[in-house]
């Protein structure tokens, strides 16, 4: 699918051809055919396209060396997406999202799934400045890009949190499976920001974005909050790889308790059946004769199961 976007008073306005006015195609799991009428009338080359195709497809930049953007210019970053993981809980993958700077001065952004981040871009007011269109829309898109990251690292971490304060009474395996999933997010998150962070590195080293003063310190701006999301990634994967085994090690030790607190139990217990047993056979017994004999013995009992409570609760076995 491909939507069309010129700007009016600041604003995006959604057009339903591509015409003069449109600066800015966004592209949302185009078909073969969008596919070869894009490469056709924008002259460039094929895989500019399909490389979102790749789920699995990194980071990296072609052409955009140039100076005055004579041929189309790639940048493919990837972008953190929201799913649920096959154990029913939250988990965040990273897609590929491909930026195209065409000779026309157009931008055209392909990507295989819709990322959350896109319409901040589209339904904010559009920045005024003094750059140019499809340049400030460039950086606007990486910019916002890079801020999801921070924000779902934001929400992985409450996760965490949550977690950990679950710890001290989970005997279950639902956690261990919540902490599976947020590791399995930020080894994504931190693979895929280390790439996003050298493919924007390179740009901070081409003529186009260095020689104008604006660009470059949008880009310094992207390129420190891309790097804090590295940074934060790296320190939640070692927070959760240590939680994850202190989390088995207390799940552990909370059966253990629950299974000795059974046991005493069980040893109590044993008690009055030994008793009752011993009392049922048919045989000369001390108290058998007394008709009082049933209270006796169950002051008996209730005594020794009090002694016997006493006793584990001073060796905390219950």
């Amino acid at each position: 699918m491909i939507s069309y976007f010129s700007l009016e008073n600041q604003y995006f306005k959604n057009q339903e051809t591509d015409g003069k006015e449109v600066f800015w195609l966004c592209v949302e799991n185009p078909t073969k055919e969008e596919i070869t009428t894009l490469t056709k009338n924008y002259k460039m080359p094929a895989d500019f396209m399909t490389a979102i195709l790749d789920n699995s497809e990194t980071s990296r930049s072609e052409e955009l060396e140039q100076i005055s953007f004579d041929r189309p210019a790639l940048l493919l970053l990837q972008y953190p997406y929201a799913i649920t993981s096959p154990s029913g809980y939250l988990q965040l993958n990273t897609f590929p999202f491909s930026v195209i700077v065409t000779p026309e001065k157009k931008i055209i952004t392909v990507t295989n799934h819709k990322p959350a981040f896109m319409q901040e871009v589209i339904t904010r007011e559009y920045p005024r400045n003094d750059m140019s269109n499809s340049m400030n829309l460039l950086l606007q898109l990486i910019w916002q890009l890079s801020l999801s990251y921070n924000h779902y690292l934001m929400l992985l971490k409450t996760q965490s949190d949550k977690l950990e304060g679950e710890l001290q009474v989970s005997t279950e395996n639902s956690q261990l499976y919540q902490i599976m999933d947020i590791q399995k997010s930020l080894i994504y998150f931190e693979a895929a920001t280390a790439a996003n962070l050298k493919t924007l590195t390179k740009l901070n080293h081409t003529e186009v974005l260095t020689s104008n003063h604006a660009y470059k310190i949008h880009l310094h701006d992207v390129l420190v909050e891309t790097t804090q999301a590295l940074t934060s990634s790296q320190i939640q994967l070692k927070i959760v790889n240590q939680m994850t085994q202190t989390f088995s090690a207390i799940v552990s030790n909370n059966l253990n308790n629950v299974m000795k607190i059974l046991t005493s139990l069980t040893i109590v217990l044993t008690i009055p059946t030994i008793i009752g047993g011993i009392y049922g056979m048919n045989v000369k017994l001390p108290l058998a004769g007394r008709s009082d004999a049933f209270f006796w013995i169950f002051i008996i009992t209730a005594f020794l199961c009090v002694g016997v409570i006493r006793y584990l609760k001073k060796k905390h076995l219950l």
